[in-house]
């Protein structure tokens, strides 16, 4: 089984780096619900003024990420991160602090920045891991376990201190993460890594911004199906999506060990033709018992789905540009994803909404199954599962650059 010079085994204190640097990149789309009602209160801010803020945030995450996706293949990612945090802290701080709106937004345009680069960095060093499926999963399911407890922690903290009081929770939370990240994996010396030799395919980032942009448009609204269209009360549809943000936890289990049998190629294919019926359904169906089944079965594919993308640009490049590039994309589609189904929603209605999601998501798919297929195809399978990089390039050169 080769490894990459740097690989390092996924022990307490590399999952513990991952898992940090996993959460604060998805901290501001999965918390954004949670700190707009705030943020919103205290400055008197409309909806549409909140979410301006909201939303540079986000593009600033996304951008970074994608920024950094070079520098993030070379030697110092503990130092990086530990700059990233740096300006995320000094962002929440001045965000928390801030007398007005315009002081509020540079706020969260800094601590959007600080968050992207740690993001770039500790996505990168999934693939200087010595299996790059494990560490996906490590990263992805550690994340999900942390944001929840700070989707409950944030709210309680603007009950209590003020509106602007989850800012200074967040803020407080970078204080041990400058600790933590301290055992993210590091790149290998100049020399001394097998580049792959291929640039990111095109094609496959604007695949992922697509899908990013369906999957938190069509959660954003997720709630308005499920009263409007599904006829189901707000507290039924509270309960049926903070189950399923349980449940999808075991898509982030399950994908591994399906892969590890039936190869990613396989595996990805299943997930992403039963999440296509998923979001069909859930929009398109008006029960409340398809939307309660489609809900779960929906969120549970989309994190199979997503530790599948990670581990296959991992294996693709062991110089770490893939994964931090793929999940700048994806986080450049979760800030762009509102906006456009919230449109198709009004303009055309629920059941068209559910049909544009399925299509988009089987046509983006093409590209994401093509890497994944040349990929393992150039990499025997032991091999591709523990990480092993070195055939991932030819892969990519003969069909799959754009």
């Amino acid at each position: 089984m080769s490894r990459t010079p740097s690989a390092r085994p996924i022990g307490i204190g590399v999952s513990a780096a991952l898992v940090t640097g996993a959460a604060l990149g998805n901290l501001g789309s999965n918390l954004m619900p949670v700190l707009l009602p705030g943020m919103a209160d205290r400055f008197h801010l409309s909806d549409t003024t909140s979410g301006m803020v909201a939303t540079v945030q986000l593009i600033a995450t996304a951008l970074a990420a994608l920024a950094l996706a070079a520098r993030a293949e070379r030697p110092g990612r503990a130092r990086i991160a530990r700059f990233g945090l740096a300006a995320t802290t000094a962002g929440f701080g001045l965000a928390f602090a801030a007398p007005g709106l315009p002081l509020l937004t540079l706020g969260n345009v800094i601590a959007g920045v600080g968050l992207g680069v740690v993001y770039a960095v500790a996505m990168a060093a999934i693939a200087a891991t010595d299996d790059t499926d494990r560490a996906s999963t490590v990263a992805v399911l550690g994340a999900t376990i942390v944001l929840a407890a700070l989707i409950i922690l944030v709210p309680l903290a603007n009950d209590a201190w003020g509106g602007a009081a989850g800012f200074a929770v967040l803020a407080a939370c970078c204080v041990p993460a400058f600790w933590l990240v301290r055992a993210l994996p590091d790149a290998a010396e100049h020399g001394r890594l097998p580049a792959s030799g291929a640039p990111v395919p095109k094609l496959f980032l604007l695949a992922l911004v697509v899908l990013g942009a369906t999957e938190q448009g069509a959660w954003s609204y997720s709630e308005i199906l499920g009263e409007d269209h599904a006829g189901m009360s707000t507290d039924a549809v509270s309960s049926v999506l903070s189950i399923s943000s349980v449940v999808c936890l075991a898509g982030v289990v399950l994908a591994p060990m399906a892969a590890r049998k039936a190869g990613r190629l396989t595996t990805m294919a299943a997930f992403v033709a039963v999440e296509v019926v998923a979001k069909l359904v859930i929009a398109a169906v008006p029960w409340s018992a398809s939307f309660t089944i489609a809900a779960l079965v929906w969120q549970t594919c989309y994190m199979a789905i997503l530790v599948l993308v990670l581990a296959v640009a991992a294996a693709a490049d062991p110089g770490g540009r893939w994964v931090a590039a793929t999940s700048g994309a994806t986080a450049i589609g979760t800030g762009l994803g509102p906006a456009p189904v919230g449109w198709i929603l009004d303009t055309w209605g629920a059941p068209t909404l559910g049909m544009v999601l399925a299509l988009v998501t089987a046509v983006v798919a093409i590209p994401l199954l093509r890497v994944a297929g040349a990929v393992e195809s150039e990499t025997p399978r032991p091999a591709a599962l523990s990480g092993s990089c070195s055939g991932g390039g030819n892969a990519i050169r003969k069909g799959v650059e754009h």
